[in-house]
């Protein structure tokens, strides 16, 4: 590997390198690790990225129950939700294309071993992120229907469960059978959301679950 260093090898893995570079940086993640080093002089955590993780989990959840009960009174949730959880799917996104292809590429051009603190830990992230995705999705659902003004066919569960649905088997026809081809962006947006399940599950997931630890036999 060291041989290969500083030869020509194309310019198609820079380039990509570069972009993904610099999306990861316009990310909420990448603003409130700012804010942390420079106001408060602190370095990250482990333990603050696995709270990260944990609390966008949460908030997802809440947020795609609370705008399914009141979003229609209080539209300014609706908007903040659309908002955030747009940023939050574009974040994981980017940052686990990041991880599977251009962070041990970046070691590599400068000489550094590339290392992770765990594949457990870093499996298990994924699957909090990926559940995160379908709730952010059926938030961001939810709100549209409201905003639109379009009845509310399915109860909350039912509209996660679709969500789950078009994640997991890239089929986006159940999620948007409901409105018929009159609302487009719901289209829009469950096409999103099957590049988004292809991306976690076929890509991530299946890359870093490959290589697990063995677990030992007794026979």
């Amino acid at each position: 590997m060291e041989k290969l260093r500083g030869k020509s090898e194309g310019f198609l893995m820079d380039f990509w390198e570069s972009i993904f570079g610099f999306l990861r940086q316009v990310s909420m993640f990448s603003l409130v690790c700012s804010i942390i080093k420079n106001a408060f002089k602190k370095e990250i955590t482990h333990t603050f990225v696995d709270g990260w993780v944990l609390g966008n989990l949460i908030g997802s959840i809440v947020s795609s129950y609370l705008v399914f009960r009141i979003g229609k009174s209080v539209p300014e949730l609706m908007f903040l939700v659309i908002f955030y959880g747009s940023i939050r799917v574009f974040e994981v996104i980017i940052y686990q294309i990041n991880v599977l292809l251009f962070d041990s590429y970046r070691s590599w051009k400068i000489g550094k071993e590339y290392k992770i603190k765990s594949i457990r830990r870093m499996v298990l992230a994924l699957l909090h992120n990926y559940i995160e995705v379908i709730f952010w999705y059926s938030a961001v659902i939810i709100s549209i229907i409201a905003i639109a003004n379009q009845p509310m066919s399915r109860s909350w569960l039912e509209y996660v469960v679709k969500n789950f649905l078009c994640m997991a088997t890239f089929q986006y026809s159940e999620l948007v059978s409901d409105f018929g081809d009159t609302f487009s962006i719901l289209h829009s947006i469950a096409v999103l959301e099957v590049i988004s399940g292809i991306i976690m599950t076929v890509i991530s997931l299946a890359r870093f679950v490959g290589v697990l630890p063995e677990v030992d036999e007794q026979e």
